[in-house]
């Protein structure tokens, strides 16, 4: 059988690399298009065969001319992009709700058409208005409100530290002189330099165990917090908002917020945006 020269041979494969290549782009773009047709063709299945009011029939028309396929994350989508019009689509088709926090996300965004919002999805599901809420680690306009929560707190902590720390300094030099002392006794009794150096190694093991623990600082910053709706609004100023709680039975509730010494402050904020911090469910010595 003949053999193939190599030149030949890395030919050939290279093309069959490259056909292979091309075959399998191909494939995935014409199964992705594909799927993509067949997800959106797919997700108005469950209303094949079922009778619609003039509401969702009118709803889902409206959805399907937008090329809008009906799903959860499109529903959110539509609440996020402030479109209203999606938004009474999705709702008025049966659409079912199965995000709390983008309740929050509501009250922290800047749409005209946030009461409207709060008030369609209010009365279309069945809302818990006295939740609260992670606030995301990247929303900073709170910092202040927030640093005024745990600042008393970790002044608190430091100022502990700054007792332990005075403390730890005169047992430690207490310490220092018993072993100093110590060592002393144990050099009286050598006449070279090998007993000298073993015995200040034993003095040191004697000693090793009494020694004062140097205090550590704890690193003590927000590590995340859980907010209600009207905290949010009281410390946003939105009377609009405000109102909209209020009028629904919005209760005032304890906030928490987590540092990372694994402390938990209990904390409430009036519609006023007076702060309280709680312990034990009344009002702390570091009550603002």
């Amino acid at each position: 059988m003949a053999q193939l020269r190599p030149s030949v041979l890395y030919a050939l494969l290279i093309m069959g690399g490259l056909l292979t290549g091309t075959s399998l782009i191909y494939g995935l773009f014409y199964d992705s298009e594909k799927m993509a047709g067949n997800r959106y063709e797919n997700s108005y299945a469950e209303f094949k065969d079922v009778e619609l009011t003039e509401k969702q029939a009118r709803a889902i028309k409206l959805l399907k001319a937008e090329d809008i396929e009906w799903a959860h994350f499109r529903f959110i989508e539509a609440i996020k992009d402030d479109n209203m019009e999606h938004m009474v689509a999705f709702i008025d088709a049966g659409m079912p709700l199965h995000s709390n926090s983008i309740l929050l996300e509501i009250a922290l965004g800047k749409s005209k058409e946030k009461i409207r919002m709060l008030t369609l999805l209010h009365d279309n599901y069945q809302l818990d208005l006295n939740a609260l809420y992670k606030l995301p680690n990247f929303v900073s306009a709170f910092d202040e409100q927030l640093n005024d929560v745990s600042g008393p707190y970790i002044k608190s902590r430091k100022e502990d530290y700054r007792a332990a720390l005075r403390t730890y300094k005169k047992k430690f030099s207490v310490w220092e002189l018993e072993l100093e002392a110590r060592k002393r006794e144990m050099l009286s009794l050598c006449s070279n330099d090998a007993c000298r150096s073993g015995r200040i190694n034993d003095v040191r093991r004697m000693f090793a165990n009494s020694e004062p623990e140097r205090p550590k600082e704890d690193y003590i910053v927000k590590e995340r917090v859980n907010v209600s709706l009207l905290t949010v609004s009281a410390w946003q100023k939105d009377e609009a908002l405000l109102q909209f709680l209020r009028d629904n039975g919005a209760e005032l509730i304890p906030n928490k917020l987590f540092l990372t010494d694994a402390k938990l402050i209990y904390f409430k904020v009036s519609p006023e945006g007076v702060t309280t911090i709680l312990k034990n469910g009344k009002p702390s010595t570091y009550s603002n």
